[in-house]
């Protein structure tokens, strides 16, 4: 009987689980997550485009004249047949006017085609093609895609421009007065008011009409207004505090030694974390431990080199 009981109460434990079952799934690429915005170019990565908004970024002056390459009319039929080349043809490509600055929605990704030859099959790896449509012509078009080559992708995707954007947008910071030495309003250009300290808030990021460079916008209280190059931001290069840091560091190191870090400058006593704020990272690093001392040569351009011992500058060489 005991062990009648004891079958049943192991079935009926085994009928209470969900069974498991195998499934099979798309490819990889069919199931990988939505765009994101991270980065601009996905290389093979490419079907997480469908679906987003693509513009195609202006080139400068002296390169107008080429056009652009790679926008067909008609994927089956040769790229190189003026006839298949959408709004053709400025040089062996598309007219610059006709596509400089337009929107193109991805409805589609299609893999390169393979091509018979007498020799066989041609297979064409880590070759796409983006099916758009144009947003205001609502035209159909396709673009060849090479998966291995961001140097020749002419878009900027939407998503990620706006990511750019708000990932900075708001954000409050102070400059080194070696930043706005002789900087102007990207406006008016009028010479700005040059504070010690000032704050500066981020109001937008533009695509500047020259080189086409990305310029965060920031604004001071006066209404002044000061392009800065996105790696300053992005990589806080030294001298570049938010402002929520000032006060901080301040209190950490004590105002006369912020203001010599502010003034992009060292002396003797600071700490390694000083330094680095001051002259960043240096290019290389040589240690010893000698009689429990450890010390250390920091290596910078134009022969300038720091000495420290356990983690107190000692001495300047420049």
């Amino acid at each position: 009987m005991k062990k009648n009981v004891l079958f049943l109460f192991i079935l009926s434990s085994i009928t209470c689980f969900g069974q498991i079952t195998t499934t099979k799934m798309a490819t990889k690429q069919e199931v990988l997550t939505s765009y994101d915005g991270s980065v601009n170019f996905l290389g093979e990565n490419v079907r997480r485009y469908i679906g987003e908004i693509l513009w195609i970024e202006p080139k400068s002056e002296i390169l107008q004249q080429y056009g652009y390459d790679g926008f067909i009319i008609d994927y089956k039929k040769s790229i190189s047949d003026k006839s298949n080349i959408y709004k053709c043809c400025d040089g062996v490509g598309s007219k610059y006017n006709e596509l400089a600055g337009k929107y193109f929605k991805v409805i589609d990704v299609i893999e390169h085609p393979e091509k018979d030859t007498p020799k066989g099959k041609i297979m064409y790896g880590g070759i796409y093609y983006l099916k758009l449509q144009e947003k205001e012509s609502n035209d159909i078009l396709f673009y060849e895609y090479h998966s291995k080559y961001e140097s020749s992708f002419p878009f900027v995707a939407v998503k990620f421009y706006e990511k750019q954007k708000g990932d900075y947008l708001g954000k409050e910071y102070v400059f080194a007065d070696k930043y706005l030495e002789e900087i102007k309003d990207v406006y008016t250009g009028l010479p700005i008011t040059q504070k010690t300290e000032q704050k500066w808030k981020c109001i937008d990021l533009i695509i500047e009409e020259e080189f086409f460079n990305y310029l965060y916008i920031l604004e001071n209280n006066k209404g002044e207004k000061i392009g800065m190059n996105q790696s300053v931001l992005k990589e806080k290069w030294t001298g570049v505090f938010y402002v929520s840091e000032v006060e901080k560091y301040k209190k950490k190191f004590g105002v006369e030694n912020f203001n010599t870090i502010f003034k992009g400058k060292v002396k003797i006593g600071m700490t390694k974390e000083m330094c680095k704020l001051s002259w960043g990272e240096p290019t290389d690093v040589n240690k010893t431990a000698v009689a429990g001392k450890q010390t250390e040569q920091w290596v910078y351009g134009n022969g300038n080199y720091l000495y420290f011992e356990n983690n107190i500058l000692t001495a300047i060489q420049n």
